[in-house]
């Protein structure tokens, strides 16, 4: 029978129209846009305590993981699954406790797993505790954790994203010289009219290949330091092309986003050479010579899965056509609520 003081979680996956500007080093010296969407696509947390001091992480997605401690001074972020350990250990729960974690969506596609996972067990803690720790200070602990555990941070869009709410939202990183550093987040108001016509025209296919961003964050990451120029100009390019974005969202005119994420498409290309490759490349050419306008890679690119705008009834004929080149599409929409707890 399960226990009465179970805690539950629900978190969103997300959809990056442009992504990759959240790069906190670069973000404090001249910030950084965003435009996502929550998506219906989530990742699970159960959470119950144990009275017997033990603590028991599973994670069935992630190799039938299963961790059993004894107690938590034995908390090792080095450890398996050390994310989840390293966010148990700053909780320093009274007694045991018991926490499996699954995401829909497999690892490297794209759409922030790693994060929101985060936020995920954090928000299952904070509800256990009743520490009352608030969306941005969930989001704020979720990058500290990972930094600890993960050993790097490279952003922060997908820790605010899921606990600050469902839908499309635009998000800014304020700069150190700025009036009102740190992150803001708005969510667009779109009608149902408007939903509903952006959720047909988005595309949205898994590649089939899961690769890790590592290479190309560090990439970003070195570029930034170095000062190269293509990389910063790419970085303050997608930011603008999110500014824009958003100003055409707002005036309604939802039929400009295949022409923006191109034009964030081809920015991105120009942060790394492994942000695209030769699938990728075919897959978006099938894309658009079956009638998307526009499209890019989510998240740091180089697999994982690619949205497309197909304005009716191209979304027809584009999902037809890459479910024929050996890619998987998905049905998605987009997800209002954000993240939920019970």
């Amino acid at each position: 029978m399960e226990d009465a003081r179970t805690v539950k979680v629900r978190s969103p996956l997300r959809i990056d129209f442009v992504g990759m500007t959240d790069y906190l080093p670069a973000c404090r010296r001249f910030g950084g846009s965003i435009i996502n969407a929550t998506i219906n696509k989530y990742i699970y947390a159960t959470a119950s305590p144990r009275d017997d001091g033990r603590i028991i992480l599973n994670a069935p997605d992630h190799g039938a993981a299963r961790v059993e401690i004894e107690q938590a001074a034995d908390l090792d972020p080095d450890g398996e699954l050390g994310l989840a350990q390293e966010i148990v250990r700053r909780f320093a729960l009274p007694g045991g406790i018991e926490l499996t974690t699954y995401s829909q969506m497999p690892g490297g596609a794209g759409l922030g797993s790693s994060s929101t996972i985060a936020t995920c067990i954090i928000a299952a803690l904070n509800a256990l505790t009743g520490w009352k720790l608030s969306n941005h200070q969930m989001a704020a602990l979720a990058i500290e954790c990972e930094t600890v555990a993960l050993k790097t941070t490279y952003g922060w869009q997908d820790q605010y994203s899921p606990v600050t709410g469902g839908g499309v939202k635009y998000m800014r990183y304020w700069p150190k010289d700025s009036s009102h550093e740190g992150v803001e987040i708005d969510p667009i108001p779109l009608t149902e009219a408007q939903l509903a016509a952006l959720q047909r025209a988005m595309v949205v296919c898994y590649s089939g290949i899961s690769r890790p961003a590592g290479n190309i964050l560090h990439a970003v990451a070195d570029g930034f330091r170095d000062d190269l120029p293509q990389v910063i100009d790419a970085l303050q390019g997608m930011s603008r092309a999110a500014d824009q974005m958003r100003l055409d969202l707002l005036e309604g005119h939802i039929d400009r986003l295949g022409e923006r994420l191109s034009e964030v498409w081809t920015q991105h290309k120009r942060l790394h050479e492994d942000v695209t490759n030769g699938r990728i490349e075919d897959l978006y050419e099938v894309a658009i010579d079956n009638g998307a306008i526009g499209g890019r890679v989510c998240g740091a690119g180089g697999g994982g899965t690619l949205v497309f705008y197909c304005p009716p009834p191209a979304d027809y004929y584009v999902a037809d056509a890459l479910e024929a080149a050996g890619a998987s599409v998905l049905d998605v929409s987009i997800d209002r609520t954000g993240l939920l707890v019970w």
